[in-house]
């Protein structure tokens, strides 16, 4: 199976997280990085989540899944060790038209998440299909070293002359020619021409 690869806005979406270990802990980061609003369903809390609920960061619901608690929401992460539970929760999202995300379990999942690197508004996401999240990390991880910060920077300046030209006179390719130029002098894309 091959996934479509897409950028979701979750800003400001209702997004829940079922469990409150530390896998659902680092979903939980994930999701506010990208603006979700979050509520976490479970029995029981990790210090690290407690401390984002103290701080306002996220809503919290302490007890077991019950049925019909995916409601109003617009995506579902499910990051329990009760197979019985994920498997309930995904057919549920099912019935609903809900994005689920089953942690360690593609089958159960709509979607799966990739390995992420991220400079302002530059993000790159590394997948293997759920096949090997390992792989995934590594290739991040190499990426991470290559892709620096100043990517932001040259986005923003990149943008910025955007804005500023969509009224020019200028043409296709003369625009194209003055974004290739503030590329090249970034020198963030080196090329070995040897």
């Amino acid at each position: 199976m091959a996934y479509y690869p897409i950028m979701l806005n979750i800003t400001n979406k209702n997004c829940l997280v079922v469990g409150g270990g530390k896998v659902a802990y680092r979903k939980i980061l994930t999701l506010l990085e990208f603006g979700a609003s979050v509520t976490v369903l479970s029995p029981y809390f990790v210090n690290d989540i407690l401390k984002l609920y103290y701080s306002q960061k996220i809503k919290l619901i302490k007890r077991k899944y019950q049925r019909k608690d995916v409601e109003n929401y617009y995506l579902v992460v499910v990051a329990t060790n009760d197979k019985i539970v994920n498997k309930k929760i995904s057919e549920e999202c099912a019935e609903k038209n809900i994005l689920v995300n089953v942690v360690d379990d593609k089958e159960l999942s709509t979607f799966i998440t990739p390995s992420v690197i991220r400079r302002g508004d530059l993000t790159i996401s590394i997948s293997t299909n759920g096949k090997s999240p390992l792989l995934s990390k590594r290739i991040r991880e190499m990426l991470e070293n290559v892709i620096v910060e100043e990517f932001g920077g040259l986005i923003s300046e990149l943008s910025s002359t955007r804005d500023k030209l969509k009224s020019s006179s200028m043409s296709l390719d003369e625009k194209i020619k003055l974004y290739d130029d503030i590329i090249r002098k970034s020198n963030l894309l080196k090329r070995d021409d040897k």
